[in-house]
């Protein structure tokens, strides 16, 4: 309720183009702190205090004050004062939650007596029949196995692991573990299953995964033939990506960063037009091109020069420092950073491939490359205006992004889905620190989250495309000077 009278009254000429967001949920009791705190060093000793005044009588919400000190230190790399904050919060707490947290905490940091430790934390919340378990606690089992397995329990951990190993396997990171269960139990072919995958996606830049499919190869005798197959399997996926990239009429290109970093992009170039500004669409860490090729279409459509932007660890942004999405895991803040660098680097490139302004562009943010989206933009001048589509950060971001959206004073436009609704409380405190007579949240009652909005929403691009002429508005043609008349004598 408390933005639901502003928004009215600022977007009431606009209701023809742009549904504003529906009512935000009120705010949560750490919404203030969380909204009003800079960066760690601020909201630390805020979240501290809160725990520690309401322990006794609120010990749930003084857990997640907790929780969310504990994430702070763990994306950056703090694992000893995570684990810490993991632990009170779980004491005050003692939900299957908190328990995830604190046992992934102490996997990472793998001390002394830490497996043992994480296997005793993540006990208690084990399904009751293991053999048939439901998906939504296919984590909470597979972090039990984990824990097992590092505390030399392997038999029990290929137990658990393997009813529900068509849910985990989707995700790298537990391909990964389970590979290496696997590789402690010499089933050679299991590693190369498992494997496989990873070693294409990082385009064999992985050395922990490529170190396994050379001796699991080894095992098999098939080590001649693992780098042919790699590359041909590497290939195969190049040409499917470049279908969808010659069906969006774009082109790949590939440049590096400032600090060396290569990225890759796609970039797509208006085909009428001289002179265009430029956009660069960050995209969210594993995406894939095919996911944007509607938001891409559309803003060429607007005569924009854009540049997909692959972040590190996705795509072919991948080097032996960051070659899987999962190699963000314990720098979080710091590949934020990286990455919003990248931004700049992005532009440039783009200027050259197309020739479109370098004095000036819009910067697209998706999901969680929100928060880099808008660290570039306080960072480069060149940034006029901003999209962001279904963000989403880290509550200890919160802060941060209000100051740096605050102090940018530019319009941004929040575009997001019926799926967003967990975005709503960031996107609420973004949008008060903006200009709200200039900046718009806008809606799409299509289903669906980040660009699978821009397939099944056609009315998003007309939408943004008029917000964008009275935010963004080109510079007036110069009128020519009428030439004299001709004297009469």
């Amino acid at each position: 309720m408390r933005l639901r009278l502003a928004r009215f009254l600022i977007a009431f000429a606009f209701l023809s183009l742009v549904r504003v967001s529906a009512p935000l949920a009120q705010p949560g009791p750490l919404d203030p702190v969380l909204d009003a705190c800079p960066g760690d060093s601020v909201l630390r000793p805020r979240l501290y205090a809160v725990a520690d005044s309401i322990a006794t009588a609120d010990p749930v919400l003084a857990s997640e004050a907790m929780s969310i000190a504990g994430q702070s230190f763990a994306r950056r790399g703090e694992v000893d004062s995570a684990v810490v904050c993991f632990s009170r919060a779980m004491a005050l707490d003692p939900r299957e939650p908190r328990r995830i947290e604190l046992a992934s905490a102490l996997l990472a940091r793998l001390g002394p007596g830490d497996a043992a430790r994480a296997r005793d934390v993540m006990r208690p919340v084990q399904p009751v029949t293991p053999q048939f378990p439901d998906p939504s606690q296919a984590v909470t089992q597979g972090l039990f196995a984990w824990a097992l397995f590092l505390s030399a329990q392997p038999d029990s951990a290929v137990q658990l692991l393997a009813p529900i190993d068509s849910w985990l396997s989707t995700q790298t990171e537990w391909r990964y573990r389970m590979a290496c269960v696997a590789f402690d139990r010499k089933d050679w072919i299991r590693v190369q299953i498992l494997l496989t995958p990873l070693g294409v996606v990082s385009r064999t830049y992985d050395s922990d995964v490529m170190d396994m499919l050379e001796r699991s190869a080894d095992e098999l005798n098939a080590k001649r033939r693992l780098q042919p197959m790699l590359a041909n399997e590497i290939h195969k996926r190049d040409e499917i990506e470049q279908e969808w990239v010659t069906e969006m009429g774009g082109r790949r290109v590939g440049f590096r960063s400032a600090d060396g970093f290569p990225l890759g992009g796609t970039v797509l170039a208006p085909r009428h037009a001289a002179r265009t500004r430029g956009a660069v669409v960050l995209m969210a860490p594993g995406d894939t091109i095919a996911l944007y090729d509607s938001l891409a279409a559309g803003l060429r459509n607007l005569g924009l020069a854009v540049m997909l932007l692959e972040p590190r660890g996705s795509g072919r942004s991948v080097a032996p420092s960051c070659p899987l999405p999962s190699a963000w895991h314990g720098r979080e803040a710091d590949m934020q950073d990286a990455v919003a660098g990248d931004i700049a680097a992005a532009a440039n490139a783009l200027a050259r491939e197309t020739g479109a302004d370098s004095t000036q562009y819009l910067v697209v943010g998706v999901g969680s490359g929100g928060p880099s989206a808008i660290f570039a933009a306080r960072r480069d001048r060149r940034v006029r205006i901003m999209m962001l589509v279904s963000p989403s950060s880290s509550p200890c971001d919160r802060g941060r992004l209000r100051a740096e959206v605050a102090a940018w004073k530019r319009p941004i436009y929040f575009q997001t889905g019926p799926e967003d609704f967990t975005a709503e409380p960031l996107i609420d405190a973004l949008y008060e620190a903006t200009d709200m007579r200039v900046s718009r949240v806008a809606d799409s009652d299509k289903p669906g989250t980040r660009t699978t909005i821009f397939r099944r929403d056609p009315r998003i691009m007309g939408r943004f495309k008029q917000w964008l002429s009275e935010s963004w508005p080109r510079p007036a043609a110069p009128r020519s000077t009428p030439p004299k008349p001709p004297k009469k004598g």
